[in-house]
């Protein structure tokens, strides 16, 4: 006999409705009220009218025990619940495939944090057309996004199990997982971001992916700088988070209440303000924020962060951090021949962004110098503040990866560690860095 076993919605009124139904279950007689079911014992037999006569012999309401959750009810027709889920949760990036910029990306999985079973790899084959036709058929997202989560193809992957299918402390670990792993990703190689974002889910028995939800970007995000629109994801990249991932993972170390450590502020800092300059579409929000990041890294001072910058990024002669081109091999697809002038240097840019930042930071109009055209490697049609977007992100997101790579993590503790570094490492304290841009002629 098949049994539909009820439950009251009310906590006081246990024999009266609504209800809600916990189980069906098979057996060789029917239930009396007294009677012990898996659930708790029965108080109440329901007549046999719909929806409690459907396709069953009889229907109870059971006062309900609270220790059976979890446990499995051995007379119950539905399939018993596995002993843990494989969990997964995905973030879509853009990888190139195709070999333009090098050795193209398979398939993968591409292992990047072994330890946390974080890769990147191919998912289309967990897509199919009904994976996300709740929100589509219900026109709970708008077309773009709709058809972002048909187009998931690569993405940062994190497995992991459970033995509850939501389990919001291990769902939430995965996703400050994805976070960091992106974070350091868009340093190494910022590209345009799919407004489908965080897809956390479950992979069922037979394969298939069963999603929870996902996270949309907004409507109105920004869009990466010029030269970035046409980046991709490489092997090389890859290859580089590899090696700077658990490194970047030391920069969020969580003391025993579960908040972050008060270390490492100016690289934190510089990366936050880094990634949430990417989010906003206001123009001169974002270079303040970009701004201040480099200042994070570099301190302030009309003369001390140009001096720093031209020395990191010229092995501590500020002549060749002066001479320094803002774009790096493979940022420039082969199809284009940019002359001379379109190669921007440091030494041309970033007093030009200090300027930009000055005006921005005190209320004042930027000039409209600023504004027009200036030579470009995709042609004459960009502007020159999109320019200093690109200067600004290059200095912020390779200074990271260079203290990254270089184990220089803990000189950049606090702001006291950050200066006795500039001292100790390049001889620029603040008060000696006009004196030697003079002498080196770049003033």
């Amino acid at each position: 006999m098949r049994i539909k076993i009820w439950v009251s919605a009310s906590e006081r009124f246990e024999t009266s409705g609504p209800y809600k139904m916990l189980d069906t279950v098979q057996r060789d007689s029917t239930y009396a009220v007294g009677d012990m079911t898996h659930y708790g014992g029965v108080v109440s037999i329901l007549p046999s009218i719909q929806p409690f006569a459907d396709d069953v012999d009889q229907s109870v309401v059971v006062r309900f025990d609270p220790t059976s959750v979890g446990r499995w009810c051995e007379e119950s027709v539905f399939e018993k619940p596995p002993s843990s889920y494989d969990k997964i949760q995905i973030f879509p990036i853009a990888v190139d495939t195709l070999g333009w910029r090098g050795e193209p990306l398979l398939t993968g999985p591409y292992s990047i944090l072994a330890t946390e079973n974080l890769t990147i790899e191919n998912v289309s084959h967990l897509i199919t057309p009904k994976t996300f036709s709740l929100w589509k058929t219900d026109c709970y997202v708008s077309k773009d996004t709709a058809e972002a989560l048909d187009r998931v193809k690569f993405a940062i992957v994190h497995r992991y199990s459970s033995p509850v299918e939501r389990d919001t402390e291990l769902d939430q670990h995965s996703t400050e997982l994805i976070n960091l792993a992106f974070s350091c990703l868009s340093l190494i190689r910022p590209t345009r971001r799919s407004r489908a974002m965080h897809i956390p889910g479950v992979i069922r028995r037979d394969g298939t992916f069963d999603p929870h939800g996902f996270s949309a970007a907004r409507e109105d995000l920004a869009d990466v700088p010029e030269i970035q629109k046409l980046f991709v994801i490489r092997k090389q990249d890859i290859d580089l988070l590899v090696s700077v991932l658990p490194e970047f993972m030391q920069l969020y170390q969580k003391g025993e209440n579960g908040k972050l450590k008060d270390e490492y502020e100016p690289i934190r800092m510089a990366v936050q303000l880094y990634g949430e300059g990417y989010t906003l579409s206001y123009w001169k929000a974002r270079h303040i924020l970009w701004w201040s990041a480099i200042e994070a890294l570099y301190g302030d001072g009309e003369y001390t962060t140009p001096a720093r910058i031209y020395a990191l990024f010229g092995n501590k002669k500020l002549a060749d951090g002066h001479k320094c081109v803002i774009y790096e091999n493979g940022d420039i697809p082969s199809c284009y021949y940019p002359s001379t002038e379109c190669l921007h240097t440091l030494g041309e840019m970033v007093p030009l962004i200090y300027d930009v930042r000055n005006f921005s930071a005190h209320g004042q109009k930027v000039p409209d110098s600023h504004f027009v055209s200036m030579p470009h490697p995709f042609g004459e049609s960009v502007v020159g503040l999109d320019v200093l977007a690109e200067a600004a992100t290059f200095v912020i997101r390779k200074t990271v990866i260079e203290i990254l790579r270089r184990g220089w993590r803990d000189e950049f503790k606090d702001p006291t560690a950050r200066e006795h570094f500039w001292l100790m490492k390049f001889a620029l304290p603040k008060g000696q860095c006009k004196k030697r841009l003079r002498n080196e002629g770049l003033l």
